[in-house]
């Protein structure tokens, strides 16, 4: 098994320090790299975040995953209640450019994945960066707030309040109500018929989050050459039934291809 090295690394944006872990395989380099990015009030905590940049370590792949604000663990600055996915667009670009100036990545092989809302982000940002050569989106929201099958619908109380409560596994997570309108503004189809890299996308057929109909969707607006994946017994975050390793091994799989050839 090879051995990896981890790394904690931060960058900036808007003078706000933004902390993530680098995931270097053994080797001189330059690696093909691999930026992850995070769900709704998820970071480099989750354990599976952690286990796919292992993984992709371990296949000589460098994987760099980052938190997009100061819960819960203060790695990054920017308070939570703020974020917005328009924020969060600005920030992944900060991330790109701090992984071109890490002197073992390879800057012409470079990837993109993220879970969830972090889905919806990659699928966002990469029509607008040419250095991402592959995307791999992991049960991705994309009818943000109009499906009626996630977190963010039925948003009227929010509204009038000016922000909402979530009850997390760290504690109680404030978001304002700017990230639902700000949210709103995104088309998440519209993006994808731009992109022109491969793309592969995972969801699993027991969720219960992010309708399954929603990855079935973004599938349209997919190129002939491109995949979806159902994931069989798998929930939002591949914690039942075994299945993170399956997806995991999906991700792996088409970056070691796609990046390589």
């Amino acid at each position: 098994m090879k051995q990896i090295k981890i790394e904690k690394v931060f960058f900036t944006y808007n003078e706000k320090k933004i902390g993530g872990f680098l995931y270097t395989p053994t080797g001189k380099g330059p690696f093909p790299t691999v930026i992850l990015v995070h769900g709704f009030g998820g970071g480099t905590h989750e354990e599976k975040n952690k286990f796919m940049c292992t993984e992709l370590a371990k296949n000589g792949i460098l994987a760099f995953m980052f938190d997009f604000y100061d819960t819960p663990h203060g790695l990054s600055e920017i308070p939570i209640e703020e974020t917005t996915v328009s924020l969060q667009l600005k920030v992944l670009h900060h991330a790109v450019d701090f992984v071109c100036t890490v002197l073992v990545v390879d800057k012409n092989k470079i990837g993109l994945t993220g879970h969830s809302l972090g889905g919806m982000t990659v699928i966002l940002y990469t029509p607008n960066d040419s250095r991402i050569k592959a995307l791999v989106v992991q049960s991705a929201l994309s009818d943000f707030g109009k499906s009626r099958s996630t977190t963010f619908d039925n948003h009227e109380e929010w509204k009038e309040k000016g922000y909402k409560i979530f009850d997390k596994s760290f504690g109680p997570m404030r978001i304002n109500y700017s990230f639902i309108a700000d949210g709103l503004q995104h088309d998440v189809y519209s993006a994808m018929n731009r992109i022109k890299i491969p793309i592969l996308i995972f969801h699993g057929d027991k969720e219960e989050s992010v309708s399954i109909e929603q990855a079935r969707k973004q599938a349209q607006h997919l190129k002939k050459t491109d995949k979806l994946v159902i994931i069989p017994g798998a929930d939002h975050s591949y914690k039942v039934n075994n299945t993170l390793p399956i997806a995991t091994k999906l991700l792996v799989d088409f970056m070691k291809e796609k990046l390589n050839s």
